[in-house]
């Protein structure tokens, strides 16, 4: 829509006085030369005219008035709604920006987390019991002297009449000693234990979980197997004694 008042020069609370004298001063600038024809003259000249028409009836100009008061509210309210969707754009597009580095933080940690837990058991030590190792140093040299005596036996009859009883009496330790190494339990060991993704293992009073919790252990630390005990291992650590779920304990 276009400003009659901007056309002519004018404020638009003129008086018709001052409308007129404006129209009047365009005019004399405006006057197309019938010599000299001006396209854009003639135009501007025509245009001028038809706005001093129109503002300079009172009924016309009140009614101009309210529609460009009107058409000027419009275009003040849709420019006002163009700027409030940039802003809600701009925002929405800094809010999924910032949530999706929170989403990509959080996936990366829970990645570091889980090779951290897996790592050391792959490269857990398997460690063999020291005691049976030493049971059979002991088992060779209890048998050597039994050898050296069948020979002796075998070269003098006298001497196998005396030396009976204490043949008798060596065959008898060697018979005890075996007793003694199978009676002992081949479930004593050092190994490590495992968590889950807590990093704590409970070491229970007894073999349940809702007996006292004697002491927390870290993950991945080396304890001492005493027995087996169902879903159960007893275990010493660092002085303790206690039972932790089969679950924890990484088999040698």
């Amino acid at each position: 829509m276009k400003d009659l008042y901007y056309i002519l020069g004018t404020d638009r609370d003129c008086t018709p006085s001052e409308l007129n004298a404006a129209y009047q001063k365009l005019a004399r600038k405006l006057q197309p030369d019938e010599r000299e024809p001006d396209h854009f003259l003639e135009d501007h000249f025509k245009e001028i005219t038809e706005a001093y028409q129109l503002l300079s009836d009172p009924d016309q100009r009140r009614k101009y008035d309210a529609a460009f008061k009107k058409n000027y509210q419009r275009r003040l309210y849709y420019f006002k709604i163009k700027h409030l969707n940039v802003a809600a754009t701009l925002a929405l597009l800094l809010f999924t920006g910032l949530f999706g580095w929170y989403v990509i933080k959080i996936l990366s940690s829970n990645k570091e987390k889980k090779i951290s837990t897996t790592m050391p058991a792959v490269q857990a030590p398997v460690t063999t019991p020291p005691q049976i190792t030493h049971h059979k140093k002991k088992h060779k040299a209890i048998a050597a002297p039994v050898i050296n005596q069948s020979s002796v036996l075998a070269k003098d009859t006298v001497i196998h009449h005396s030396i009976k009883p204490v043949l008798t009496n060596i065959s008898k330790s060697v018979a005890t000693q075996q007793d003694t190494i199978q009676n002992q339990s081949p479930s004593t060991y050092s190994t490590y234990l495992q968590a889950n993704a807590t990093g704590v293992i409970y070491l229970h009073e007894l073999p349940n979980y809702t007996s006292t919790v004697l002491n927390k252990i870290p993950d991945h630390s080396k304890v001492t197997v005493l027995e087996k005990d169902g879903q159960f291992y007893k275990v010493v650590f660092d002085g303790q004694t206690g039972y932790v779920p089969k679950w924890t304990v990484v088999n040698p």
